[in-house]
C-alpha cells in the first residue's frame, strides 16, 4: 500500500506501548486522522522535538479505509511555532482552538476549516502579549465559522428589524444571534450593546477589535455559542482560558 501525503497539523498526542505515540492530526487533505507513530518515544534530539503540538508539516500515513487508526511514515516538519510554548496565554488559546477541531471535525476534506486553523495558530505565535486576548477570541470564532457556524449580529433574529446603532440587544443562543430590544425584552441572553457588538463582527472576520475590553464575557459568548451549536458541551480548554483573561468591570457603560 502506497502512503498518502498531505499538509497537516498535529493537534494532540498520547504515549501508547513502551515505545510508540497516538498522534491526532488535522489533515488539509484528509480532514481529521490519527495515526500510530511507531518507535518515537525512543528518539531524541531535532526529530522528537517535531512532533510537538500545534507543529505543521508533511504528513506521510498508511491510510486505510473504514479504519479509525492509521499508521505513520514520516512527519517533515515546516513550522514548530515554539512560541506558542512559551508563553502560557499563547498556548492556552492554541489548545483551545485544538480542541475545537477535535471534538467537532472529521475525517474528511474541510479546507476551509485546514487554513482557519493554520492562521489561527500563526497568529496566536505572532501576537503582541496586550492583544493576545483578543487573538485567542478571534481564532475561535474563525474556526467556528469555517465549520459553518457563525451568529447574526443584525438584524434581529426574531423579527428581522435592523438594530439601532445604538441598541442594546439580548443573545439569542437557541436562534444563533442576537434579539433587538423589543424581541429580547423577556429573555435572559446576554446584553449586547453597540461596542460589544462591533468588537464581535471584528472578532468574527479575524480582525482586533480596537481598545477591546470584556475578553471574559466575549469568552462566554463564544463558550455557550459552540457549546450550543458546535461541541454539544463546554470545552474544557475554555474554562483555563478564562482564568488568563483581563476582567474589566461589567456596567451600563460597557455594553
Amino acid at each position: 500500500m502506497a502512503p498518502v501525503t498531505t499538509l497537516a497539523v498535529l493537534l494532540r498526542g498520547y504515549n501508547y506501548g513502551d515505545s510508540s505515540r497516538i498522534l491526532r492530526f488535522y489533515t488539509r487533505e484528509h480532514g481529521l486522522l490519527s495515526v500510530v507513530a511507531k518507535g518515537v518515544r525512543g528518539r531524541s534530539g531535532k526529530g522528537a522535538a517535531t512532533l510537538s503540538s500545534f507543529a505543521t508539516g508533511e504528513l506521510s500515513a498508511y491510510v486505510k479505509p473504514q479504519r479509525d487508526l492509521h499508521t505513520m511514515k514520516d512527519f517533515h516538519c515546516t513550522r514548530l511555532r515554539e512560541e506558542l510554548g512559551q508563553e502560557v496565554l499563547r498556548f492556552a488559546g492554541a489548545s483551545a482552538a485544538a480542541e475545537l477541531v477535535l471534538v467537532h471535525a472529521e475525517a474528511e476534506r474541510q479546507r476551509e476549516v485546514f487554513e482557519a486553523l493554520e492562521t489561527a495558530l500563526d497568529g496566536l505565535a505572532q501576537a503582541q502579549p496586550l492583544s493576545l486576548p483578543a487573538t485567542a477570541l478571534a481564532s475561535l470564532w474563525t474556526i467556528t465559522e469555517a465549520f459553518g457556524f457563525a451568529p447574526q449580529l443584525e438584524p434581529c433574529v426574531r423579527c428581522d428589524t435592523p438594530l439601532d446603532a445604538d441598541e442594546v440587544g439580548r443573545f439569542d443562543f437557541g436562534a444563533g444571534g442576537i434579539r433587538c430590544n423589543s424581541c429580547g425584552h423577556d429573555m435572559a441572553g446576554p446584553r449586547v450593546g453597540p461596542v460589544a457588538r462591533a468588537q464581535l463582527a471584528a472578532l468574527l472576520v479575524g480582525d482586533l477589535p480596537q481598545d477591546f475590553t470584556h475578553a471574559r464575557q466575549h469568552l462566554a459568548l463564544v463558550s455557550d455559542f459552540i457549546a450550543y451549536h458546535v461541541a454539544s458541551k463546554p470545552l474544557k480548554s475554555l474554562r483555563f482560558l478564562g482564568g488568563l483573561l483581563p476582567e474589566t468591570p461589567v456596567g451600563p457603560d460597557n455594553d
